[in-house]
């Protein structure tokens, strides 16, 4: 089957919740903050002149440090699922974020597809966010990675997941037996 133009460019984003989703708590009952929605369709609804179709679709809602092998497994199977050369964007919690790449990358399950998995360091909500950039970044990287791709996105750096890691000093993501730069942020 003939694929069209539309559904060769489309975007699958998949929602594991994460800071990027954190949003105020509904009820009066404190000061915790409640995973919700996907802001992936927020950012990606409020661009007036994107040129790409897209589908935003939530796993699961948790804090990355609760997800756990039957999160895991789920996103192996929607992922498995998606169609050939698809471009996908996983938004996670940066606390585990590594960890479940590279179990997408163990499964196997992004052969013939480009994966970048991406989240935020403050809620999407929050004005000084760097949800929108991560996301964005993201969003880019699908287009140009090669197939089979599976990339971790944080703070202008686009590293492959198999050699990421994330420097526990300063909290950036970086490639394994380079230091994180610090001094980028001055």
């Amino acid at each position: 089957m003939q694929r069209t133009k539309i559904e060769q460019h489309k975007l699958i984003v998949l929602g594991m919740g994460g800071t990027i989703d954190k949003d105020y708590p509904r009820s009066t009952g404190g000061y915790a903050f409640e995973i919700d929605e996907p802001a992936a369709e927020r950012i990606l609804k409020q661009l007036p002149s994107l040129n790409l179709q897209f589908e935003v679709r939530s796993l699961c809602r948790k804090d990355s440090t609760e997800i756990d092998a039957f999160e895991r497994e789920k996103l192996v199977a929607a992922i498995r699922a998606a169609p050939p050369s698809a471009r996908i964007v996983v938004t996670h919690g940066t606390d585990t974020l590594i960890e479940t790449a590279k179990v997408l990358v163990d499964s196997g399950a992004a052969e013939g597809k480009r994966v970048a998995f991406t989240g935020a360091m403050k809620p999407e909500r929050f004005k000084d966010s760097d949800a929108s950039f991560n996301l964005g970044g993201a969003v880019i990287a699908t287009a140009q990675l090669p197939l089979g791709s599976v990339v971790v996105c944080m703070g202008g750096n686009v590293i492959q997941a198999s050699v990421c890691v994330r420097d526990k000093d300063t909290g950036f993501f970086c490639e394994q037996n380079n230091i994180c730069d610090d001094e980028a942020q001055e």
